[in-house]
């Protein structure tokens, strides 16, 4: 196996294994992998078993490190942990390994992580803007859908008997968090029936549909609004 020094950015080196991109480290680690003298373009042959034994006593510990000091500030995905700790320069085997045990102590936990998101979201946006956002944020599409399904379900339990529905029954469909994303929408927007006039309204409406929020969502959120007064398209 060859390691060559391909580049120097700050205080890095970053190294080729075989020709591919492998790892950036400090010039102090490149002696302990045979480099007597630091140059680019400076190659040396290296036993894999050399190698490995590099990555767990220099790269996985402070990999480690690396990886709790940014889960102490926010909470990351397992793609949003990969792709910081790739960036840093970490070699792929230790970025999985890394993942590996955080995963293992639940510190990266992307379904329980998705359904908290998936909640946070619940009253102010629509299904496809969560998932939208979701998928952005790193979570795969599969696991979004499940995340946005359980976080539906703890959101009509938490709401469960909170006021009547439209047929008087405790906890009813009026409590759904489509529905009460639609109205957080129309206050945030500063509608009022007595004054705001019908083209206002239409245009509204049309937003709240492109969000993708159902039409019959929608009719019934303005219905409260309204007193149940009917509104056409």
């Amino acid at each position: 196996m060859v390691l060559e020094l391909h580049e120097k950015t700050g205080r890095k080196y970053s190294l080729l294994l075989n020709g591919e991109k492998y790892c950036r480290c400090y010039p102090g680690d490149l002696r302990g992998l045979g480099f007597s003298e630091l140059a680019v373009g400076q190659e040396t042959d290296v036993s894999e078993s050399v190698l490995a034994e590099f990555e767990r006593t220099l790269f996985l510990p402070r990999a480690k490190r690396r990886a709790l000091m940014l889960l102490g500030k926010k909470e990351y995905t397992s793609r949003e942990m990969t792709k910081k700790l790739t960036t840093d320069g970490y070699p792929d085997s230790v970025t999985a390994a890394v993942l590996s045990w955080l995963s293992e102590l639940h510190y990266v936990d992307d379904m329980s992580f998705a359904e908290r998101y998936a909640f946070s979201l619940l009253s102010c946006h629509s299904e496809r803007e969560i998932l939208q956002k979701m998928q952005l944020k790193g979570f795969e599409k599969d696991l979004a859908k499940e995340a946005l399904v359980a976080a539906k379900e703890r959101y009509r339990e938490e709401h469960s008997g909170i006021g009547t529905d439209r047929d008087g029954v405790d906890g009813g469909p009026a409590f759904s968090p489509e529905q009460e994303a639609i109205r957080t929408f129309l206050r945030k927007k500063g509608y009022r029936p007595e004054t705001t006039d019908d083209e206002k309204k239409r245009k509204l409406v049309m937003s709240l549909y492109r969000k993708g929020f159902l039409l019959s969502d929608i009719r019934t959120v303005i219905g409260e609004f309204e007193g149940d007064t009917e509104f056409d398209m």
